[in-house]
């Protein structure tokens, strides 16, 4: 039994000693867009309002 007990702590604890994997994605409208880059960062772009 202590060594189940072992087993699934060290299981659940190696994950957390790794990086997480990159993500990245776009989400894009007709106002702007928000950027997800793989190194973490968040971009914002606005598109400007047309006149008419």
């Amino acid at each position: 039994m202590k060594t189940l007990i072992l087993a699934l702590t060290l299981s659940l604890l190696l994950p957390a000693c790794t990086t997480p994997p990159p993500v990245s994605g776009s989400v894009e409208s007709k106002f702007g867009g928000i950027t997800l880059l793989p190194d973490g960062r968040i971009e914002i772009t606005v598109n400007p309002k047309s006149a008419k």
